[in-house]
């Protein structure tokens, strides 16, 4: 086994590993900023919900909430 052949292009196939994980980052991280958030909720009778988007800018909001009689409900989005 000859070693010149067997390292030869392993700097390149380095290279390529670290930008396509770099790129790929990037995605998930475009994805994750500008992704959506969806919330649910759903109670029975006398029950208190509460739902509350902190960092909702550039995202996709959807809320839902489900509650009986006598209920209390907010949502901030």
């Amino acid at each position: 086994m000859d070693f010149n052949t067997f390292f030869d292009g392993l700097g390149t196939e380095l290279i390529s590993i670290l930008i396509g994980l770099c790129v790929t980052g990037g995605g998930c991280f475009w994805y994750y900023k500008n992704g959506k958030v969806s919330q649910k909720q759903k109670a029975s009778k006398n029950a208190k919900q509460r739902q509350e988007v902190k960092s909702s800018s550039k995202k996709n909001v959807s809320q839902r909430q489900e509650a009986g009689d006598n209920s209390e409900q907010t949502q901030i989005g």
